[in-house]
């Protein structure tokens, strides 16, 4: 009996001491659970997604003229009339200036009788040959007179044609006094005035007259974009639009022009000036809103990258270096720094050509507030904070 309650008061404590530390070690283990996720970092997730992504490159350009037209005087003479507003539009055929035509009048006057005087010398000499030809047929005149006549007759006949060109270029000549529009736009200001005296070998025109609409919006293109884009279509990486691309026009203020455009071709030289590949737009201008010369953005849709990896601004992290990240989360929750490259921007997206893959879960918010392995919480239905901002900003300034 003794040595039985001495075996009872020794086993008793140990099996309650066993008991308590067990409860006590996994009190611990839950404390800390509740620990790790009272700290845990609440986050806005994005779920990485494919999208079908326009590519528009953003190009600046100037604007010119469809058609220019320089007005030059075809006589000489001295002006007698400007018939047009400065500055005004004017239709093809309307007639600009009245150069003197007393000299080229009395020119037309003098070549109609000279081919009066031709016709007459052909009539009588056509009336000879005739005859001879009759004489001939009963040997009355000898064969060498009549060879005379019947060529008396064709020097008459070429003099005829020779006054009727003559007359022509007379008419001609007369007709240039009046100097018409060779086509319909805006006049420019007239560079001589009445009394002047102009010939047709002056250098300098009458005036300038240029179409407003449409009108060629000349853009540039680095040679790097270009030979990118080339290499994109011919991998089957890029789909371009079909026939001609869409242009939107904007003005230097940011303010979009009302009319869209369409690409009218791409030059297959580089301008050695400026290393640019030349691409010009033929855009509406109905209103005459577009002047030549002026400076313009252009925004030219030139395809799609269909099926196009994408990931919200917001969750990606720009440094002044170029180099670019994201946090993602594991299984586990901790986030993970990872670094992307980003090919082009899309509305409120970056198209990411590396570093991701579809279903990558990457954090949208508090991103000044994690770093790599840190424990993270995902919000469900919570307002996107600006942390993403934030962070981008701080990177950018080496904050």
């Amino acid at each position: 009996m003794f040595l039985s309650h001495i075996h009872h008061k020794h086993v008793l404590p140990s099996v309650a001491l066993s008991a308590l530390a067990a409860a006590v070690l996994l009190s611990g283990c839950g404390q800390e659970d509740q620990t790790q996720q009272a700290h845990a970092t609440p986050v806005d997730v994005a779920v990485v997604q494919t999208m079908e992504v326009p590519i528009v490159s953003h190009l600046t350009g100037r604007v010119s003229s469809t058609r220019v037209a320089e007005v030059r005087p075809q006589v000489s003479g001295i002006i007698q009339q400007r018939l047009f507003v400065e500055g005004s539009t004017v239709k093809q055929g309307e007639q600009l200036y009245q150069i003197d035509p007393a000299l080229y009048q009395a020119q037309v006057s003098s070549a109609e009788a000279n081919l009066k005087s031709a016709q007459a010398n052909l009539y009588a000499t056509k009336l000879r040959a005739d005859r001879y030809r009759q004489l001939l047929s009963n040997k009355a005149v000898s064969k060498q007179d009549y060879d005379d006549a019947q060529a008396a007759y064709l020097q008459a006949d070429a003099a005829v044609k020779a006054a009727e060109a003559t007359l022509e270029t007379a008419n001609i000549n007369l007709a240039y006094t009046k100097v018409y529009a060779p086509i319909s736009g805006r006049i420019s200001k007239s560079n001589v005035t009445e009394g002047a005296l102009v010939n047709a070998s002056q250098a300098e025109p009458l005036t300038t007259i240029q179409q407003l609409d449409p009108m060629y919006v000349d853009l540039g293109q680095t040679v790097e974009d270009h030979l990118a884009l080339r290499q994109a279509i011919a991998t089957g990486n890029f789909k371009t639009n079909g026939g001609k691309a869409p242009v939107d026009v904007y003005f230097s203020n940011g303010q979009k022009y009302q009319h869209q455009g369409l690409l009218e071709f791409s030059d297959v030289t580089v301008d050695e000036t400026t290393g640019m590949v030349s691409l010009r737009a033929i855009v509406p201008n109905p209103e005459q809103t577009l002047l030549p010369g002026m400076f313009l953005r252009g925004d030219l849709h030139e395809g799609v990258i269909p099926n196009a990896l994408v990931v919200h601004q917001s969750s990606v992290i720009r440094e002044a270096g170029g180099l670019s990240y994201v946090y993602t989360i594991d299984e586990n929750n901790l986030a993970q720094r990872t670094i992307i490259e980003i090919g082009t921007e899309y509305g409120e997206y970056y198209v990411v050509t590396k570093g991701l893959k579809v279903g990558d879960r990457v954090v949208s918010s508090n991103l000044q507030k994690i770093r790599s392995g840190a424990q993270v919480t995902e919000v469900k239905d919570a307002p996107a904070q600006e942390g993403g901002a934030d962070a981008q900003v701080d990177a950018a300034t080496g904050a």
